[in-house]
């Protein structure tokens, strides 16, 4: 095994062979609206009307052609139907998750006190309506008391774990992480994702792959669906909050590329997606970092308000490639030494660009490696930990070889400083995806 190879920069795609699960060519929301019709009509048949159909609704509705075969169309014409209206009920409206501000000087133990208050079987139901915008809404049942107290479950063993970990050796960190994770995502996914409703239903797979001769995650495409792919789609906006901004895009069509191509990534390539750790990254690479300090004013005139997005530090800043595909048809030019992007506030959610925030609520353009498909934070985190976990348990012995600092010390001393860096993060990035916080760690909190 060549352990130098965790610093390569190296991503490759090959297209699926599969049906993604959003694309369809049902129309659900015309087959919906006259469903519902249906409904209304064989109410107002009285008893009378209902018993030529032996009293069944079923029969009404097969009489009126509105039950199709359970295909493969009409689900994914069901699915496809459930995230538009998610989308669609995020953007172009303030946030209903607080910003909440930490004291910086002793923000892990508050962070990790509001996670484990969220582990109330109420407070659960609670989080399903106000997390899901439609399928959570009031007008329907929301999710069971016996379904959140399995979810109650997966954060107890997330928090313990997590704990386990900030105080274990770093010998097993990543596995603890890894699963700390693992059971916290099947809390995201139930709480955000439009078309998982049910722990019973989530597919038994991590969704995703490893490859141990390459020390390579595979993801995506016609991979079978599992965890990571639930999760990513646990993000049909991505959310851009600081102390003074709050929009969403849709992330309508990165998920639908998503289930196109599966994609193979060294774990370089992801580490330089992290912004906590860009100068680490360049110093153990001789690379520069994919992540760039992002600043978003407010520009108003007597007809319209925008947003003015000014990427880089002055020094260095994105592709022009790169900020031509997050950005396509915006107004983009140069001030500063710095890439300046103006978005009309009613078309936000058009951009397609990888925006991340670090725990101070900072935030941070990410040069994107995978696009058409924009990876939620969280998910990067998931690969890296997962790809670290697994080389820990399956090559034990070149593991304590990095750990012991016997191999490049660059490899020992970036992914040191990456465990440790998103061991202080994790709580923090949770709490944006399950709570009804978004909190900020803060010297003025």
């Amino acid at each position: 095994m060549d352990i130098e190879a965790i610093l390569k920069d190296q991503v490759s795609h090959v297209a699926a062979e599969n049906r993604p699960p959003f694309e369809s060519n049902f129309d659900f929301a015309k087959f919906q609206d006259a469903k519902n019709s249906a409904v209304d009509e064989w109410k107002s048949l009285g008893k009378e009307g209902q018993a030529r159909f032996n009293s069944d609704l079923k029969v009404f509705l097969k009489h009126k052609k509105l039950s199709p075969d359970e295909n493969q169309d009409f689900h994914n014409g069901k699915n496809l139907y459930l995230l538009n209206n998610e989308i669609n009920a995020r953007i172009g409206v303030k946030s209903n998750i607080d910003l909440i501000f930490l004291d910086e000087l002793n923000f892990p133990n508050p962070a990790m006190e509001l996670l484990e208050n969220s582990e109330n079987i109420d407070h659960i139901r609670d989080l399903y309506r106000l997390r899901k915008k439609t399928t959570g809404s009031e007008r329907n049942s929301g999710i069971t008391a016996d379904e959140a107290r399995r979810l109650k479950n997966c954060l107890r063993q997330g928090r313990e774990l997590y704990l386990s970990s900030r105080s274990g050796p770093l010998m097993v960190k990543p596995l603890t992480l890894f699963y700390s994770l693992t059971a916290y995502a099947y809390v995201v996914v139930i709480l955000n994702n439009p078309i998982r409703f049910k722990l019973d239903n989530l597919p038994g797979s991590h969704g995703m792959n490893y490859l141990p001769d390459s020390i390579e995650a595979q993801f995506g495409g016609d991979m079978p669906h599992g965890t990571f792919s639930d999760l990513l789609t646990s993000f049909p906006t991505n959310s851009v909050r600081s102390r003074d901004i709050d929009y969403s895009q849709s992330s309508l069509n990165p998920i639908k590329e998503f289930y196109k191509n599966r994609y193979t990534v060294t774990p370089g390539t992801l580490l330089s997606m992290i912004p906590e750790i860009r100068d680490y990254y360049k110093i153990t690479t001789g690379r520069d970092s994919r992540t760039h300090p992002l600043e978003i004013n407010v520009i108003t005139d007597r007809r319209s308000t925008s947003w003015e997005l000014q990427i880089g530090d002055g020094i260095t800043r994105p592709p022009a490639s790169d900020i031509k595909q997050a950005f396509n048809n915006f107004k983009t030019s140069e001030r500063h030494g710095k890439t300046i992007i103006t978005i009309p506030a009613a078309e936000e959610h058009l951009a397609q660009a990888s925006i991340y925030s670090d725990i101070r609520g900072r935030l941070w353009y990410v040069e994107n490696p995978f696009f058409p498909v924009v990876l939620p934070e969280l998910c990067v985190h998931f690969l890296l930990t997962s790809i670290f976990s697994n080389l820990m348990r399956y090559s034990p012995d070149h593991w304590g070889e990095v750990l012991l600092n016997q191999v490049n010390t660059n490899v020992s001393l970036i992914i040191s400083k990456y465990l440790s860096a998103f061991e202080l993060k994790m709580p923090i990035l949770l709490l944006r995806s399950i709570s009804k916080f978004h909190p900020i760690v803060s010297s003025e909190s």
